[in-house]
């Protein structure tokens, strides 16, 4: 637990992913306010309890909840927190109704990773993880207040201004704060590592029809301006250098980009097959992960017209130009 400028506190709380911890946020100014809540597992609300208890704050002091986008581990015991401080929760719509028709999410999901070439065990094993990890460690969200783009959030001494940054997920929410220029960037912007595009599959089209990546990327350029001197992200250490961690996002997509041109050079490929080649010690639960990354690249080099794709029996195939 860490204390930043304005009373801003960082609280590491564990989730049984590679990640190991997801940062929370309590900002100790009236309305007292945490800033995403962790997986729902009494493992979670245990340290939760007790880092607020060192801070001299219990749950019941909470009067607000600001979830930054609906990924499990940012919002699964909002509900919990909610229900033991009578705290009001915010969330971007677009995050809301993705929590709400999650099972429909997963069916859509299915449908295009069999169309992207995936093995039916591992498809099976990537949904079945995901159903068993939203029943056991998130609950539906209740209630809640909608954050739009551009919004401030109010305290008594100071305000956040909201940035809508899709990309990892359509609705995410960064949190700005001028004075000082501390960003709370959730996993936007990540230390040491570049996080994944989820796919989107509210687009539709031929071929690769994830733009999750395009948009990541025009998210990135949506704050690369902003006076910021210290990033609070959603998992691991501060970022110091704001301006180098986001040379080293383009640096790896660029790079990326060339390597699965490079993929693509040896043969005709499925997005499955590609992300195979790219992450070859990536758990059978991780596949969609793969597969959504692989499929934003390759959305970008059709559009650039570097590729094409034809499908064969319902799954889609991609080679060089």
């Amino acid at each position: 637990m860490e204390e930043y400028t304005h009373s801003i506190h960082r609280i590491e709380l564990p989730v049984p992913f590679p990640v190991r911890t997801t940062n929370v946020y309590l900002v100790a100014d009236e309305p007292i306010t945490l800033i995403d809540t962790g997986v729902k597992t009494d493992a979670s609300l245990h340290v939760l309890e007790n880092s607020l208890c060192e801070l001299e704050y219990g749950i019941e002091d909470i009067k607000r909840v600001l979830i930054t986008h609906g990924h499990i581990d940012h919002y699964g015991q909002a509900n919990r927190i909610s229900a033991l401080s009578g705290a009001e929760t915010y969330i971007h719509a677009k995050e809301y109704r993705r929590i709400q028709s999650i099972g429909q999410f997963r069916e859509g999901l299915v449908s295009v990773l069999m169309q992207n070439g995936t093995p039916r065990d591992s498809l099976d094993e990537a949904i079945g993880y995901m159903r068993s990890a939203v029943q056991t460690m998130a609950d539906p969200l209740e209630g809640v207040r909608f954050i739009g783009d551009g919004e401030e959030i109010r305290f008594k001494g100071m305000a956040f201004r909201s940035i809508l940054c899709p990309g990892h997920s359509p609705g995410l929410i960064c949190f700005y704060l001028k004075e000082g220029g501390i960003l709370i960037s959730s996993d936007h912007l990540l230390n040491e590592i570049s996080p994944n595009p989820i796919i989107d599959l509210s687009h539709k089209g031929p071929g690769a029809q994830s733009t999750s990546l395009k948009e990541y990327i025009n998210s990135i350029r949506k704050i690369e301006d902003l006076e910021v001197s210290l990033v609070l992200p959603g998992h691991g250490e501060p970022i110091h250098d704001f301006k180098g961690a986001v040379e080293r996002i383009y640096i790896h997509h660029e790079q990326r980009l060339s390597t699965v041109l490079s993929i693509l050079s040896l043969g005709e490929r499925t997005a499955y097959e590609v992300s195979k080649d790219l992450f070859p010690n990536a758990k059978s639960f991780e596949v969609f992960l793969g597969v959504s990354e692989v499929l934003g690249h390759l959305r970008i080099l059709l559009d650039e017209g570097k590729i094409v794709f034809r499908s064969r029996r319902g799954i889609d195939y991609y080679s060089i130009r």
